[in-house]
């Protein structure tokens, strides 16, 4: 048996939750997306999560919302799969009522895939299922949806579905409780699960194999060197007549490592009819899950295109008797190989190190951090995530000391230590910028996040996922990690207790305040907080939002509908006051409007429309109004 979660992932990658409305839903990058959620690394696939809940297209393709759930069951954090997966049936049963194609199959894929991980989770906890229900119902009015607020979504039978739909997932705690036998079984299929989970991670995680961000790099990587291959093999020359215009591969049967093992490259030629080269791919994955030596061959070249082929062939080069098989010379080889050494010249990557460090013999290394800390109030970079701060207490007279920190997020570690503690260097790493203030200036500090494409690479310090640390603390300090160091509640204390009444020593050369990105307002709800006090917006009222309905229906021609006892003719749909503004004059969105944190704006006549970017918020702009139906 399969975990769900591990059929899921494998489920998204092969397929790509094909479909037109899905493929259209999908931005730029989105392979990419799949292969960060599929990755061993919970660094990745946090922050393809953050990517994915933070993009506009998500909310107007609510399917999308199945991939945060993956990610987050992935990660082991289920009341937040269970959040999103509920989140998504919410929106994905509201869009049906209006669009369908083959949406209700994708749906039925999700309840049998994602849901299979997911629904035990909330059988047996019936409390998280509750919690669950209220923060999705909270997310789902605080965040638009175009489907909601249709014309024709706010009277009649869709009323009426709608209400079902949102009726239905406030029962489900309810109906999940009422079985206690099929909760003490939720919960020992939560067990299996769980068991499952580990034997899957192992799978796909253990030595040998190739972590799925680097898995899809290099299959890039084989397919543009096999393109490469055929471009200038002799073989393929001479059958061309002459110089190829272009190679590009079309299809490929992939090997034990799940990287391409045959690849059919379709070749034009400069004149004449389009031939079709078959390259064989020798691959390797190291025990340490990188790419080994790729062996690339010419294996035949043959004019029939996939679809003139034999079912029963099992390889065109010998099933298709004209199919052309090379026999290639030394020379022709070395041929190759200078070409291709001329078309691929090396490029000097980054070195993960500390320029000019050396280190004493009996160095201690330790490790502290956390996804996060408690939260700063501001902005130190241009993410649109609040800054966090973590302090980090260092007592260790015995050695000296070098530190490994890591958040994800945009994180300031202010850094202390006890008299007679020596620290002589630091690595930094997280996705979003990194900070360090208290240390001695002269301190070597090597910071790697993924937003200023480090040398290192990126990542954080996660007490359930340890396995980037010491592959790290040998590159930068020749040793692994000695200890790790737990973060709570936005501190650490490292190498050993520290004495009541000592005094502890840092460096006042930066306070971790001077961090602060003056170019950036606080973010998300911080960030609206202060533009009140400034007077830049207000807190809408009722009567913002009857002015609105007003405004929209003077706007429109007079509907030829007929009346509704008690109501008259129908009105526009009054806006929700729930986190609504007024924008009062020259006004820039704070950061981070996304999901949970959106909120609604009203634009007055005369008044400019906001720069920056209002994430998922609603905005009722007087000075345009909406298009008459």
């Amino acid at each position: 048996m399969t975990h769900p979660s591990a059929r899921w992932a494998a489920f998204l990658l092969g397929l790509g939750i094909s479909g037109a409305a899905l493929a259209e839903a999908m931005h730029a990058g989105d392979a990419s997306m799949q292969a960060r959620l599929a990755s061993c690394d919970k660094t990745v696939v946090r922050s393809a999560i953050d990517e994915l809940v933070r993009d506009p297209g998500t909310m107007r393709e609510p399917l999308m919302l199945f991939y945060a759930a993956s990610g987050e069951l992935s990660l082991g954090r289920k009341e937040e799969a269970a959040f999103w997966y509920l989140a998504a049936r919410l929106r994905t049963g509201r869009q049906m009522l209006f669009e369908k194609g083959d949406r209700p199959q994708l749906l039925a894929v999700m309840d049998m895939t994602i849901g299979a991980g997911i629904m035990p989770v909330l059988q047996a906890d019936p409390d998280m299922a509750r919690r669950v229900v209220r923060r999705v119902i909270d997310w789902d009015r605080a965040t638009p949806d175009r489907f909601r607020e249709r014309e024709d979504a706010k009277s009649g039978e869709a009323a009426g579905k709608l209400a079902q739909l949102e009726a239905g997932l406030r029962a489900l705690p309810d109906e999940l409780a009422k079985d206690p036998a099929r909760v003490a079984q939720a919960r020992e299929t939560v067990q299996a699960l769980d068991r499952l989970e580990g034997e899957a991670w192992a799978q796909r995680c253990g030595p040998g194999t190739l972590d799925a961000v680097d898995a899809e790099a290099a299959s890039r990587r084989i397919k543009a060197e096999a393109e490469k291959l055929v471009m200038v093999h002799p073989l393929v020359l001479e059958r061309a007549g002459g110089p190829v215009k272009s190679a590009s591969t079309g299809a490929y049967r992939s090997g034990p490592s799940g990287l391409p093992s045959r690849l059919t490259i379709s070749v034009q030629p400069q004149t004449g009819k389009a031939l079709y080269a078959e390259v064989d791919a020798d691959v390797t994955v190291t025990a340490d899950r990188k790419l080994g030596p790729v062996k690339l061959t010419l294996a035949c070249v043959t004019n029939l295109w996939i679809g003139q082929r034999d079912a029963f062939w099992k390889d065109v080069c010998t099933g298709d008797t004209n199919a052309v098989r090379p026999a290639p010379s030394t020379a022709d080889l070395r041929q190759y190989a200078a070409l291709a050494e001329a078309k691929s010249p090396d490029v000097p990557k980054p070195v993960c190190a500390i320029p000019g460090l050396k280190l004493p013999a009996d160095v201690a290394v330790f490790a502290t951090g956390a996804y996060s800390g408690r939260t700063a109030g501001f902005q130190i970079d241009q993410s649109g995530h609040e800054a966090t701060r973590i302090d980090v207490s260092v007592s260790y007279p015995d050695k000296p000391v070098v530190l490994i920190l890591g958040a994800y997020e945009p994180t300031i570690w202010s850094i202390a230590w006890t008299p007679g503690t020596k620290i002589v260097a630091a690595l930094v790493g997280g996705y979003h910028r990194q900070a360090v203030a208290g240390l001695d200036e002269r301190t070597p500090v090597l910071i790697s996040t993924y937003d200023n494409k480090g040398p290192c690479g990126y990542f954080y310090v996660d007490t359930g996922n340890l396995r980037p640390l010491n592959p790290v603390s040998k590159r930068v300090f020749g040793r692994p990690v000695d200890t790790v160091y737990p973060v709570t509640n936005g501190a650490a204390i490292v190498g050993g207790p520290i004495p009541e009444g000592t005094k502890l020593v840092a460096s006042h050369a930066a306070s971790p305040e001077s961090f602060r990105d003056p170019s950036a307002p606080l973010a998300g709800e911080l960030g609206l907080e202060e533009a009140v006090r400034k007077g830049l917006i207000r807190r809408a009222t009722a009567a913002d939002a009857d002015a609105w309905v007003e405004a929209v229906a003077r706007s429109r021609p007079a509907a030829d509908v007929p009346p509704v006892a008690g109501q008259g003719i129908p009105r526009p749909q009054k806006p929700s006051i729930y986190k609504a503004y007024v924008v009062l004059g020259p006004f820039t969105y704070p950061a981070g409007l996304y999901g949970a944190h959106a909120a609604t704006f009203f634009i007055p006549m005369g008044v400019p429309r906001p720069q920056g970017n209002p994430g998922h918020s609603s905005i009722h702009d007087f000075n345009t109004l909406p298009a008459p139906d």
